[in-house]
């Protein structure tokens, strides 16, 4: 049974930590919306100020590449096959011999770009005509000293040759554009390179830098970044830039692209890529036949001669023996040895051109001799059926055999020859351009929708950390019952949080209670609950002793005290008592601006006998009765002083026997030491706290402020309760204990 409370009790608590969740964020949701925004506008800033990145791309088609030898395609797929063909033409693409000459060509080693503010700088196109160079008069004239280097509108340069020195290489230069053309050049250290001219070309006077500028557009003073970028290092940046990949599988298309900010250039650039390399395979396909071309012609000379050998020697034989043509059965073993020593013949040639690319155990070569053995089996067989025939045939077959062979391996080098004389006027290669490069209208960065996105939840996230972390750093009380766990001294009262309270005050000045509640809207809440306050009011005062003087004072300023008393003191008299309010507070009391009464003569006036008490007292009509009030009077110099004059104690002692209740409304415990004056001389005293604005340490310690001075503190009232966990209210709006250090006396 126990086990099952205990489990209950502990659902119980979470599900108040989960409310209790949801109202800490509720209370510091516009801390959550105004971090929100804030990161919001950060990434507005960062990513409409960011240099928009264009993507262009370009398709290459790469055919798989024939042997130069007629009859080695059967061993074409044992040398790698299309995978390896594609990715060595994408290593070529990105090789430096390729690249070398788009970065040459298209000057791609010159870095140059207008000098702009960081982030907002790039904001220009949003704010500023990019048709003109101009800036806007007001900016101009205002800000010339700050902002005259920066390039605000279309400012353009454009730099066709730039030689500096190699400790100058990768190093950011400063171009100054000056009157009618003229500029100066700078290192980035501020020290003088040279003065140069639009259009013609200006040198250093050692000599170590030379430049041209082909265009210049820009207001004087506007500074212009360049940098010549070392060959190596172009390459390595365009190695990386370049994205080569096939696409599909084993298509044989390659797909290139390219980023960059400037859209023309990347598809230049493309362009410019995928043309050489084109031009590269075609020299290479051109040179590939002059090698082999140039092998042929070699071996056919020796041929030609053999196969005239070998024809004059097999004539010579007929011609001696006087031997007509062979037989049909010797003709057809001459026709599969012939076939046989043509092959053999082939194998051989291919192994002499393939020699020198391929090692003796490359699956080729291994190819190449496992047929040669084949044939050279089938061969071993037909000689013995040669044997059996007779001496002249078998010398017959011979040499009309060695005569075919030789013949037809000479007729397949002539026929070769030709091809590759064709193959090399040509000029055709195996990669060919599919779609030359474009760009894509829209850029693909900065993703301003993400990073907007991105922003807000990041903003929405720390501003939830924010809060979680401001409360706990900033324990307040909330509930009731935490102040009387913690001190011992009940609640008598709690006052919810009322809307419908009038204040005073603007932007940075303190937020007031302009009219009385109880004669306003006498059903509010929260008078309401001071009503019930009256009835436990009647108990305190029994143990009081004949003194029905109550102090009303606080731990700090802004906690609504004053609206507690006033309206207090309104339900009092509603009670048909006769009450006295008093205002006590001589540096800042306001009570005679909500009850539409003069500040002077009142207390500080009665107890310098400066007024007479007919004429301090006050009366201001509550419903069908009426409330008496006192006041704070003229600000005097040192009103802790003036409150320990015995003329205050003889004033209220008089008044006493006047009143059925008084009460007093005193400045905060923790800003002056009135409090303590006054609590001596009253019979209950009552200390007003504020929902969510009081720490326990700073109860306790005015609770304990008050005991050092032998003062009981009677019960607390809990204003400015609210379920919901709003922050609005005539109590929302606080001040610090500063403020009652900065009175000026009324003199």
């Amino acid at each position: 049974m126990n086990d099952k409370a205990n489990i209950s009790s502990q659902e119980e608590d979470d599900e108040i930590d989960l409310l209790e969740l949801f109202h800490t964020l509720m209370e510091g949701k516009w801390w959550i919306i105004l971090f929100t925004l804030l990161f919001t506008l950060f990434a507005f800033i960062y990513a409409f100020g960011q240099i928009p990145i264009y993507k262009a791309d370009a398709l290459l088609q790469v055919e798989k590449k024939p042997s130069v030898m007629a009859g080695l395609e059967d061993f074409a797929g044992l040398a790698g096959g299309e995978d390896a063909t594609v990715g060595t033409e994408i290593e070529i693409i990105k090789s430096r011999k390729n690249l070398g000459k788009a970065i040459k060509d298209l000057k791609l080693d010159i870095k140059t770009k207008p000098k702009r503010i960081p982030l907002f700088g790039n904001l220009y196109k949003k704010f500023f005509n990019v048709d003109d160079v101009k800036k806007l008069p007001p900016v101009w004239d205002k800000f010339d000293q700050f902002v005259h280097k920066f390039a605000w509108g279309n400012e353009q340069i454009d730099v066709s040759r730039l030689e500096v020195p190699e400790n100058l290489l990768n190093k950011k230069l400063t171009l100054v554009n000056g009157k009618n053309g003229a500029y100066k050049l700078f290192t980035r250290e501020g020290e003088f390179l040279l003065d140069g001219k639009v259009g013609r070309y200006s040198r250093s006077k050692d000599g170590s830098v030379e430049i041209k500028v082909r265009e210049l557009t820009g207001l004087p003073g506007t500074e212009y970044t360049l940098i010549k970028q070392s060959k190596l290092n172009v390459i390595g940046s365009l190695q990386k830039d370049i994205k080569a990949s096939e696409k599909g599988k084993k298509t044989g298309i390659i797909s290139l692209v390219l980023e960059g900010s400037d859209k023309n250039l990347i598809v230049k650039t493309l362009d410019h890529i995928s043309k050489t390399y084109v031009e590269q395979n075609k020299s290479r396909s051109s040179e590939e036949a002059k090698s082999a071309l140039e092998f042929l012609q070699k071996q056919i000379g020796s041929v030609k001669k053999e196969v005239e050998k070998a024809e004059s020697r097999l004539r010579l034989y007929r011609t001696r023996h006087q031997t007509a043509d062979i037989s049909m059965e010797t003709q057809s073993v001459l026709d599969v040895i012939s076939s046989i020593d043509a092959e053999l013949q082939k194998i051989s040639l291919k192994k002499v051109e393939l020699g020198p690319k391929y090692a003796k155990n490359h699956p080729i070569i291994q190819a190449l001799a496992a047929q040669e053995a084949k044939l050279l089996a089938r061969k071993k067989k037909t000689r013995v059926k040669i044997s059996k025939l007779p001496k002249t045939q078998q010398e017959l077959l011979k040499l009309e055999r060695d005569y075919k062979v030789k013949n037809g391996t000479y007729l397949n080098l002539v026929n070769k020859i030709q091809e590759l004389k064709v193959t090399k006027a040509s000029k055709v290669g195996n990669v060919y351009i599919v779609d030359t490069a474009v760009a894509y209208e829209k850029p693909v960065k900065p993703k301003k929708a993400l990073i907007l996105a991105l922003g807000s939840l990041l903003g929405g996230m720390f501003g939830v950390l924010f809060v979680f972390l401001r409360k706990a750093l900033h324990q307040t009380v909330d509930n009731p019952e935490e102040i009387e766990k913690a001190t011992g001294i009940p609640v008598y009262a709690t006052v919810p949080l009322s809307t419908g309270v009038k204040l005073t005050g603007g932007i940075g000045k303190r937020k007031r209670q302009k009219k009385l509640l109880a004669s306003e809207n006498p059903t509010d809440p929260s008078i309401e609950s001071l009503r019930g306050l009256r009835t436990s009011l009647h108990f305190a005062l029994l143990e009081a002793e004949d003194n029905n003087i109550v102090m009303i004072t606080g731990p700090a300023p802004g906690i609504g005290k004053s609206f507690i008393s006033s309206n207090f003191a309104a339900v009092l008299a509603s009670s048909e008592k006769k009450v006295l309010l008093i205002d006590a507070d001589m540096r800042k009391g306001y009570l005679h601006n909500m009850l539409g009464k003069p500040v002077s003569p009142g207390l500080s006036d009665l107890i310098s006998e400066q007024a007479t008490l007919k004429e301090a007292i006050h009366t201001i009509e509550v419903g069908e009765e009426s409330l008496d009030v006192i006041t704070r009077g003229k600000t005097p110099p040192n009103p802790s002083e003036l409150l320990m004059h015995k003329g205050f104690k003889e004033l209220l002692d008089q008044l006493q026997k006047e009143y059925n209740l008084i009460l007093i409304d005193t400045p905060p415990v923790h800003a002056v030491t009135d409090p303590t004056i006054i609590g001596q001389l009253a019979g209950v005293v009552f200390m007003v706290v504020f929902a969510d604005r009081h720490n326990i340490k700073e109860i306790e310690g005015a609770v304990k402020r008050l005991a050092q001075s032998k003062i009981e503190t009677k019960g607390f009232i809990f204003n400015g309760y609210d379920a919901k966990k709003k922050s609005y209210g005539y109590g929302g709006y606080g001040y610090g204990y500063s403020y009652y250090s900065d009175y000026k006396s009324d003199k």
